[in-house]
């Protein structure tokens, strides 16, 4: 993990915030503080609990994750810690066997590269996925990945959430492996929460969009916000926060398509966008080492080398090539962006500049959104239904 990652701290607005006046958290661990109504929720849940004759040795963490899945409904949050506690007892650590080599190194599931805030970007082969049927062999090599990804890419308090790429290389319902999918994404959501920050499902066939704009109409909208599902092969929202460095080709990136999957790496040190102002997204050193020394990166992952004194660390001059970096980058992001709408043009209905834009990755979805995009260009972008 590059040492700028460990520099990276949310916003207030980035830990706890509203949609349709439904609070959200994306930020449990680390640094990160409860408000007084999250402690209460915790404290009246393992009140709860005892009456119910169940002693949860689980963090508050793990307790306030679950409590926020199961919308504060104290049966259903039960249910699902003792569920996860279960599968930590009996999976963790998991054990890697030949056939849980073979998946990982086929690349069915892989890690590549990070977004603007450090976010790794998990990309999900589903024809690959169809391949096998041992669904447990798929479970258990998740486990594998998640794991090596939550220890060697996640950071409490830090980077919590990543993005998932879900290629369905065009498959249609009957030929989705199904069984498969949905036993993955239940695995998902009982033992991982709160990890998904966007999901973009590419290549999907007609029948996959139409069920979706159904779906979707029962869906909260903080659900339904972290979903986008394109007919085309490029995950264009991807690009809004994420370079194109740390994209395979394949995706519309400049990375070359991955032949190595297992172990994961990282692949690229350039993270930001040209809009990005690295200084405003990264501490300081010496801020670093202010709160260490006040005792408030306890229950973080310390990197200990920043805290050596009087040593240069690279940081301290990676900020300024970064900014020479972003600027020579404008030119080709820009041509990059503009090439992912010209190359998927029968999927939108016109392109223009403006100032007040609407990006639409599903239909029927209008909400305005003001974004600068590269070389301090803005696109208006429109998808049919």
């Amino acid at each position: 993990m590059f040492i700028e990652c460990y520099l990276m701290f949310p916003k207030d607005d980035e830990i706890v915030y509203f949609v349709d006046k439904i609070k959200t958290r994306k930020f449990f661990e680390g640094q990160v503080q409860f408000d007084e109504q999250e402690i209460k929720q915790i404290k009246d849940f393992d009140t709860y609990c005892r009456q119910k004759n169940k002693f949860m040795n689980l963090a508050d963490t793990q307790k306030l994750r679950m409590l926020y899945a199961t919308k504060f409904k104290y049966d259903k949050c039960l249910e699902g810690l003792i569920a996860f506690d279960r599968w930590r007892q009996t999976s963790i650590p998991p054990k890697e066997t030949a056939e849980s080599l073979q998946f990982l190194q086929n690349g069915a599931v892989y890690l590549h590269g990070r977004d603007n805030r450090y976010r790794p970007i998990i990309v999900v082969d589903a024809l690959k996925l169809s391949a096998n049927k041992n669904i447990d062999a798929i479970l258990l090599s998740l486990t594998i990945f998640l794991e090596y990804v939550m220890k060697n890419f996640i950071l409490p308090g830090q980077i919590e959430n990543w993005n998932v790429i879900m290629d369905l290389g065009g498959l249609g319902l009957t030929s989705l492996p199904r069984n498969q999918l949905q036993k993955v994404m239940e695995y998902l959501s009982n033992n991982y929460r709160s990890r998904l920050h966007k999901s973009y499902i590419i290549n999907a066939p007609s029948s996959i969009a139409v069920s979706w704009n159904i779906t979707k109409q029962f869906l909260e909208e903080i659900t339904v916000r972290k979903i986008s599902i394109e007919k085309a092969g490029i995950p264009t929202g991807l690009f809004l926060h994420c370079h194109p460095s740390q994209i395979e080709e394949k995706y519309g990136g400049t990375a070359k398509n991955l032949q190595q999957y297992w172990p994961p790496k990282e692949i690229s040190k350039q993270y930001f966008l040209p809009i990005d102002d690295p200084q405003n997204i990264l501490i300081t050193v010496e801020k670093y080492k202010e709160l260490y020394k006040t005792g408030k990166l306890q229950k973080n992952i310390v990197n200990h080398k920043l805290l050596e004194e009087d040593k240069q660390h690279p940081i301290n001059n990676n900020l300024d090539q970064k900014k020479i970096i972003q600027q020579q980058d404008e030119d080709e992001a820009g041509e990059i962006i503009g090439g992912l709408i010209q190359n998927n043009a029968y999927m939108y209905k016109q392109t223009s500049l403006k100032d007040d834009f609407e990006i639409n990755t599903e239909s029927q979805i209008t909400r305005p959104y003001q974004v600068r995009m590269f070389a301090g260009r803005s696109f208006h972008v429109s998808c049919k239904k």
